[in-house]
């Protein structure tokens, strides 16, 4: 079979393009002819010798109504598809869970970015929804994000609710030097990790709020940051003045975060946007680690059972967690 897979250029290689990887290499591998494309122009007119189309990521809907619905199946990632700003929350810092519309878009989505840009989502948001309703099938990777859909006027009987398929890769080579034992892993140069983020440093991923638990904790116990974003400058100004200057050590982006795990006595997922899935937390549990998690959106259906949970936001809850975790408090 002859495949198109759309998926937008991206600066940050998030969730959206890990996805749209594995999927790339699972169709291959199945025999699948695969052309991966961030721009139709050249092949606007080809679709028709493509037997089909699978679209992860397309912000522009005049470029969304261009593929032909009897054969485009759409991947939902984000919130993109029902919330002009795309993260579900509002400049309150308050997850939004309203149907997408006029009210109350038309005045929340100018105050968190560009006015101008913001109205035109509103705007198109219609639009969006009538083109994603009319595609041969819409995939979401967890039941909350089929609930919000649906919730939003998308036809459910489209809707197919497929998990990412986590399937750790295999640990590096070990080399036997007695009386020591070396890794070839990143973790192999740094002091044992007791706490772990993996993750965009944006505001959403909360690791403001991680750093205000740390601070709060029985222990003075670390934290390895894997990851950047647009917050990491203001991220390490609020652990110098919280005095975690030296329990903090940021190493950037990574591409293989599955060694930190390994590395990691516990995975922190802080998120308190409403989390379509949450592929961290779901490969953290595969791996058999410790995670603690805010219960949000699609977190409790991608720890699988495997994670404590603490409500939304809640800072102390979160430290209580991670001190009952790592062995210094009751937990929760």
């Amino acid at each position: 079979m002859k495949v198109l897979v759309y998926l937008e250029k991206a600066e940050v290689r998030g969730g959206i393009e890990v996805f749209a990887e594995r999927h790339v290499a699972q169709l291959r591998a199945a025999g699948h002819e695969v052309e991966v494309v961030g721009d139709l122009s050249d092949v606007e007119c080809r679709m028709p010798l493509f037997d089909g189309i699978f679209v992860h990521k397309c912000s522009d809907v005049a470029t969304l109504e261009k593929f032909p619905p009897e054969k485009t199946t759409y991947y939902v990632h984000d919130h993109e598809p029902i919330c002009p700003r795309t993260y579900a929350y509002t400049p309150f810092r308050r997850n939004c869970v309203r149907s997408s519309g006029l009210w109350p878009c038309l005045f929340c989505a100018p105050l968190c970015r560009s006015w101008k840009a913001a109205l035109a989502r509103v705007f198109a948001q219609g639009r969006r929804k009538r083109a994603m309703a009319r595609f041969k099938r819409i995939v979401v990777i967890s039941e909350f994000m089929k609930g919000r859909l649906v919730a939003n006027g998308l036809p459910p009987e489209r809707i197919v609710v497929e998990p990412p398929h986590i399937i750790p890769p295999p640990p590096p080579p070990t080399f036997h030097h007695s009386p020591f034992t070396f890794h070839l892993s990143p973790s192999t140069f740094h002091l044992p990790v007791d706490l772990l983020f993996v993750g965009q440093l944006i505001r959403g991923k909360g690791v403001q709020l991680l750093l205000d638990a740390m601070a709060m904790m029985r222990s003075p116990r670390t934290l390895d940051v894997v990851g950047t974003g647009n917050m990491e400058a203001k991220l390490k100004a609020q652990a110098a003045r919280l005095g975690l200057t030296e329990r903090v050590r940021w190493h950037g982006f990574h591409p293989n975060p599955f060694e930190w795990m390994r590395a990691a006595k516990c995975v922190v997922v802080p998120s308190f946007w409403q989390e379509p899935y949450g592929l961290v937390a779901a490969e953290a549990a595969a791996l058999g680690k410790r995670v603690v998690a805010f219960a949000v959106g699609g977190l409790p259906e991608a720890c699988h059972g495997k994670a404590t949970l603490v409500p939304p936001g809640d800072v102390d809850a979160l430290a209580r967690a991670l001190d009952g975790q790592l062995g210094d408090g009751a937990g929760t």
